[in-house]
């Protein structure tokens, strides 16, 4: 399949993925060694953070302020793992939004390189901040376990749930690592945007406490659907809104389509720029 072929094949964004599926693996693995490389705990301060992070949110919402997460309920552990659920997938995409418009900037070399795939960039930003969002996963799942005494057995579709998160995030992360090469502001623009995403979705409370007229705009935010529904299948032990999953997979991976086409019509020029 020669390159334009594989810009409008509509399983373009899937062999992205497929076709380039070891480089990528090759480059997470490089990048997550590299970002502990020196430190003196080394690799186990992808569990410290998240450890102590949990720990601080439960000290403060639930023994200082004393917040619940549903009305009459005594728990103090509730709401500091409600939350958390929240704040890791907040911290997924807001990690990869923020690289984006540096990803290509930051790496001219590749730019210069026919032969390499720069359409690679975001799902190595992507797979590195998927991997912590695992292992904060895991100090996510001991504390429901310690909090409820058990897992509900619906969490097993919490790997669906960010499947298309994950496809979305990608379109996304096309879009600004292009833009970012023709408008260098755009990385500052992106910590502003990522504060509004957090704020703007239920990290910090339940979708239910919003005002019914606000809650269109609330649902707008990609975050919104997806932090909800791994509470749902993580906490609650609900199943997942399947029509709504649907609906979401079709609206990522159409953002992800177009996101791919445009940094690959766009990348003709990041030579001249840089």
């Amino acid at each position: 399949m020669n390159r334009r072929n594989q810009q409008l094949h509509p399983l373009a964004v899937l062999y992205s993925l497929m076709a380039n599926r070891h480089l990528i693996a090759q480059f997470v693995r490089r990048e997550v060694a590299g970002r502990y490389k020196g430190s003196f705990l080394g690799l186990f301060w992808s569990f410290v953070t998240p450890l102590l992070m949990l720990s601080i949110y439960t000290f403060v919402f639930g023994f200082v302020f004393k917040s619940r997460w549903r009305t009459g309920s005594t728990d103090h552990i509730e709401f500091a793992v409600v939350m958390f659920v929240g704040v890791l997938s907040h911290n997924l995409i807001s990690e990869c939004l923020t690289r984006a418009p540096m990803l290509v900037v930051g790496n001219p070399n590749y730019v210069k390189k026919v032969v390499f795939p720069l359409e690679t960039l975001p799902w190595i930003a992507i797979g590195t901040a998927l991997f912590h969002m695992l292992v904060a996963s895991v100090i996510l799942l001991i504390a429901i376990l310690f909090w409820q005494g058990h897992l509900p057995w619906t969490v097993i579709y919490a790997p669906l749930i960010i499947v298309p998160f994950l496809v979305l995030i990608a379109g996304l992360v096309w879009f600004l690592a292009s833009f970012g090469v023709f408008m260098r502001d755009l990385g500052q623009v992106m910590g502003i945007v990522s504060s509004l995403l957090m704020f703007m979705a239920p990290v910090f409370y339940p979708l239910a406490s919003v005002p019914i007229k606000l809650r269109p705009l609330i649902m707008l935010n990609p975050l919104t659907f997806v932090i909800d529904q791994l509470r749902t299948v993580a906490i609650w032990g609900g199943q997942p809104d399947w029509l709504g999953w649907l609906i979401y997979c079709a609206v990522a991976y159409v953002v992800a389509s177009f996101g791919l086409l445009f940094f690959q019509k766009t990348r003709k020029g990041f030579a001249d720029v840089l």
